[in-house]
């Protein structure tokens, strides 16, 4: 497919026409079509230019198919409710349970729905997606699309219902999507039968998996004096969570440089000529649980304000594939109260006292493309923060931005629930008495009383039932701010947050070892600190900073763990004598780092992975001195001393890593990179980064959210679930994704890039895993923005892209 692509080298020749001000000018809209023309530089980054939101669309989706087409049309199977009709039912029926859970959220109406409420603009970006991503399949036909999809049936023409389908599902990523197994056998108990059990692992929402760092330099703290931006995504390097990188511009109109999720016509994390942002995943609550009160002769009907209300009936029919190719139809019934789509599973389980249902900020989110499109347009920061508070269309994530005059600002506008006073008082006396309520917040879910009026989400004007905008925890500076996914209270430690809404979380808390990472390279001072002697930081030492690779739990206590260790005798481990001198000897010479040289480093994984992520956020098993909010750069501290008597727990954790890594047949003095990788094909790249509790900002590790049925990276068995070590090592398949570091200059921005996992799915591109070898040299590259810039690559291929409206 690539040798269809015409190569150029300028724009004589090859786009419409030139003109002095830019050098170029996008095809001209003829007899109404979509018309966009695709410049693809370096690592296979598309800058797409047309003269209309629809054609820019059209191009973006042409450009986005050539690397994720199949991903996408997997997405599409899934959410059309087809993966049994398509797939077969599925390991223990997967495929039936997904299809019913999506038929149950409703988001085939709802996509209907949102095509007629989002603005024409918005409309224009969808309608011209489906028809680009539907020329490509037309143009490249079943055969030649790629590895795992050629010749598949189920990689199909998608409409813009599809589209917005698809979008709803990716806006309730922190909400419904992981309670899925919870909806979808969601039913009453039969007559006689008090329950229907069904036994799952409640999700955690408190450690969704899903992280990142902001950084935003003001011009105080800017070596330039102008504004400057560090974007580092956690996300997974595989599935429909990838970003895609692009270059949108309608000249006069729009020009953004950054990154797309899969399948979206926007930039999500990027910048322009005005400002720059960044996302990181918050914490706070996108959703309630409602406790339901039943009619003791009806599971299906529940008490409200001590009137009985029935639950809403819908049977949804399915087709499932056979073994012998043969379909047949499954029917569920599923039930919603007013509140939202029934759960049924775990301790939520449906009895005949007691049901819970599910609401979700999101579920009629209609309002988030128009967001990020308003966000690439955007032309100041007080525009930026204005669109944010009119259309609330965020999902779930903080927003780090900068200005190109250096104002930094962090606002977590997502769409939290707006409680009332009489509800959060009644939630907090729950806490208390009900041990449900109790065991639920353990996993970040709030549990409200559904037979209450008091519960209900209060609706208020220009906010609905959101949260309202001056109750937004949010800080503007020109020093910094920051954002490592804890609530928003330690954006700045000059001038902590000290107030907001119960569901954003509570001034004061435990801060992660990452964040108190990003806040030392941040802060410190000195010749050797991350900004330099100078106290301001260049655009090199941001880059040079969030890939240091230096982790805060080794900063603290690595010294004294040596001291603990050295000279120690050997320690018993359940009989066996296991003697930890090459383990200390390993940490002794380590130099502190995750850096694939780093030799020492997988004894210190190992050790710490015998602790909790709490213990290295407060004292206790490992701190001996308590985490402290009024000196939280500096606490937790000191290694926590040795018993008295009995075995040092320190040195049993240290003697139980020399156990584990020789079942992996890893000798504590192997370097990181010698264990630490990720496969592209058959080549296997080595690895940089850390963990959590190692309190390093570039995290990388193993992490199952792809909810795909395309291949994916085996882990194999994992010898420990705590350091995700198996027989071969540490395989990678998350972390730090899209890593850009933006500085704005009197010239214009400025940008340096990464995309970790490399541009394309296709193991025939040449863009496969380009940019993973870069990203394993910690190798930047240059964002290529101006059009003498692109033009000037040797690398670059145009090729202009039609199709009918």
């Amino acid at each position: 497919m690539y040798g269809r692509i015409i190569a150029g080298l300028s724009c004589l020749g090859l786009l419409a026409a030139c003109s002095e001000e830019s050098g170029v000018r996008p095809v001209p809209v003829e007899q109404g079509d979509y018309q966009a023309t695709i410049r693809w530089t370096s690592h296979g980054v598309p800058h797409v230019l047309a003269e209309d939101l629809g054609s820019i669309g059209f191009g973006l989706a042409y450009a986005g198919a050539r690397d994720f087409v199949c991903t996408l049309a997997d997405q599409i199977v899934k959410v059309r409710s087809e993966r049994a009709k398509t797939f077969g039912p599925g390991e223990g029926d997967a495929n039936i349970d997904s299809d019913f859970s999506y038929l149950t959220l409703g988001v085939t109406e709802r996509a209907e729905r949102m095509l007629e409420r989002v603005s024409p603009d918005a409309r224009a970006l969808i309608d011209g997606y489906a028809a680009g991503y539907n020329r490509y399949l037309e143009e490249t036909g079943a055969d030649g699309l790629p590895a795992p999809c050629a010749g598949a049936a189920w990689v199909k023409p998608i409409s813009p219902a599809d589209l917005a389908a698809y979008y709803i599902h990716v806006n309730m990523f922190s909400g419904s999507l992981q309670l899925l197994d919870f909806l979808s056998r969601a039913a009453p108990p039969a007559p006689g039968e008090r329950a229907r059990p069904r036994e799952l692992d409640l999700p955690d929402f408190t450690r969704l998996g899903l992280g990142s760092n902001a950084w935003a330099v003001g011009r105080e703290r800017a070596e330039g004096g102008r504004g400057m931006l560090v974007a580092n995504p956690h996300f997974p390097w595989e599935g429909e969570l990838r970003f895609h990188e692009a270059h949108l511009t309608i000249p006069g109109q729009l020009d953004v440089y950054g990154v797309a999720l899969t399948g979206l016509p926007v930039i999500n994390i990027g910048f322009n000529e005005h400002v720059a942002w960044t996302h990181t995943v918050s914490p706070a609550k996108h959703f309630t649980v409602y406790r339901l009160t039943l009619d003791p002769d009806d599971p299906t009907t529940y008490i409200h304000e001590g009137k009985p209300r029935a639950m809403e009936r819908r049977e949804h029919t399915i087709d499932v594939l056979s073994d012998d190719g043969s379909v047949a139809q499954v029917s569920r019934v599923m039930y919603r109260s007013h509140h939202g789509p029934m759960l049924g599973a775990s301790v939520l389980g449906w009895s005949t006292e007691q049901a819970f249902a599910l609401r979700d900020a999101n579920e009629d989110n209609v309002t988030a493309l128009d967001q990020w499109l308003g966000m690439d347009r955007a032309k100041s920061l007080d525009e930026l923060r204005r669109l944010n508070e009119e259309l609330r269309g965020i999902p779930f994530v903080f927003t780090t931005s900068v200005s190109a005059d250096g104002e930094a600002l962090l606002m977590d506008a997502s769409r939290v629930p707006h409680l009332g006073d009489a509800t959060v008082r009644a939630y907090e006396s729950a806490l208390q008495r009900d041990g449900l309520t109790g065991v639920l917040a353990g996993s970040g879910i709030v549990l409200l009383d559904g037979s209450k009026e008091r519960d209900e989400w209060v609706e208020t004007q220009g906010a609905g039932a959101l949260v309202p905008w001056g109750d937004v925890p949010s800080l503007a500076r020109t020093d910094f701010v920051m954002n490592a996914n804890d609530t928003p209270w330690l954006t700045n430690p000059a001038e902590p947050l000290t107030s907001y809404p119960m569901l954003f979380g509570t001034p004061g808390d435990l801060i992660s070892a990452r964040t108190r990472m990003n806040l030392v390279l941040l802060t410190e001072e000195g010749e050797d600190a991350a900004s330099g002697k100078d106290g301001l930081f260049s655009r090199e030492e941001l880059t040079e900073a969030i890939l240091s690779n230096r982790g805060i739990t080794a900063e603290r206590l690595l010294a004294q763990v040596v001291e603990r260790c050295d000279g120690a005798a050997p320690v018993d481990v359940e009989g066996d004598a296991v003697d930890v001198a090459d383990a200390c000897l390993a940490l002794a010479s380590w130099d502190g780092r995750m850096n694939l040289d780093s030799a020492g480093a997988l004894v210190w994984r190992e050790l710490l992975g015998r602790f909790s992520d709490r213990d290295t956020m407060d004292a206790g098993r490992l701190y001996a001195q308590p985490f402290d909010p009024e000196d939280p750069l500096e606490t937790p501290r000191d290694l926590v001393e040795a018993p008295a008597e009995g075995p040092d727990p320190i040195l049993v954790a240290l003697a139980q890593a020399t156990l584990t890594l020789a079942e992996a047949g890893l000798d504590p003095s192997t370097p990181l990179g010698d264990a630490q990788f990720t496969r592209k094909g058959d080549e296997i790249i080595p690895i940089h980064g850390g963990s959590g509790r190692e309190g390093v900002t570039n995290i990388v590790g193993f992490y199952g959210l792809n909810s795909t049925l395309l291949p994916r990276l085996e882990a194999g068995e994992f010898i420990n679930d705590a350091t995700d070590l198996t027989a071969s090592g540490y395989p990678i398949n998350f972390g730090s994704s899209f890593m850009m570091v933006v500085e704005h200059t009197s010239a214009g921005p400025r940008a340096e890039a990464l995309l970790t996992y490399s541009q394309s799915t296709d193991p025939e591109s040449p863009y496969f895993a380009d940019q993973t070898e870069l990203f394993s040299q910690k190798a930047w590259r240059s964002v290529l923005f101006t059009q003498e810039a692109i033009d000037a690559d040797p690398e670059l291929v145009v090729k202009e892209v039609s199709g009918p409206r």
